[in-house]
């Protein structure tokens, strides 16, 4: 089972993620942990697999040492935040080594499935307020490297959690996505699927935009 620490927010949604995630087979909760700092400084004791942040407890923390504070926990633990997140605030989280932005509105499976691709190294990226557009054209040079079918995986990678949602929507084998992602790997110099999605997002290639409630692929 995969371990999950709680942090932030009010006591009432925190006690409505937990029942939640004891609900299911595949996670556990380790602790529920109010404040943010408190949470980070017991990291190295506790270890758990997932740490998952409500977002107002990410607004109230100073900003100043957030970015680092995260940082040095994804060197611990996969980070997850929950709730409200401005599109603006996504490409931040995901180069500090956020692995998933979740919004409240997910159906109760919808979350398990989600923290589970995190635990095992997925990143997921589902908020009403990050609604991802994907442009034709990259407007960096740093993606002139990639064919024009390369760009469309990498874009992909950014909006899907795994290879085979991948494959299905490019009517491709999981092995042939898996080709395409390891040669973009190699050619951007990307050590993870995570710095792929960072890429994607500094580049240009994918955007936050507003709700429409489904990425809109050109």
């Amino acid at each position: 089972m995969h371990r999950v620490l709680l942090t932030g927010g009010p006591a009432l949604l925190r006690e409505a993620y937990a029942r939640v995630i004891e609900e299911s087979a595949l996670l556990t909760v380790q602790a529920q942990i109010p404040d943010l700092a408190s949470a980070l400084a017991q990291l190295p004791s506790l270890r758990p697999d997932i740490l998952l942040i409500d977002a107002m407890a990410m607004a109230s923390f100073p900003r100043t040492t957030t970015p680092l504070s995260l940082r040095l926990t994804a060197n611990r633990t996969k980070l997850a935040v929950i709730g409200e997140t401005p599109a603006e605030e996504a490409g931040s989280l995901l180069r500090v080594g956020v692995t998933g932005i979740l919004g409240q509105q997910m159906e109760a499976a919808a979350f398990v499935v989600a923290l589970d691709l995190i635990s095992r190294g997925g990143t997921v990226i589902s908020s009403p307020s990050m609604v991802t557009r994907i442009s034709a054209t990259p407007p960096s040079p740093t993606l002139d490297q990639l064919s024009a079918r390369e760009r469309q995986v990498l874009a992909l990678v950014a909006t899907q959690p795994d290879n085979g949602t991948l494959a299905r929507l490019l009517g491709i084998s999981p092995l042939t996505v898996k080709s395409h992602v390891n040669r973009i790997l190699r050619k951007l110099g990307a050590s993870s699927r995570a710095h792929l999605v960072t890429i994607a997002y500094e580049s240009g290639l994918v955007s936050p935009g507003p709700p429409t409630g489904r990425p809109c692929a050109y």
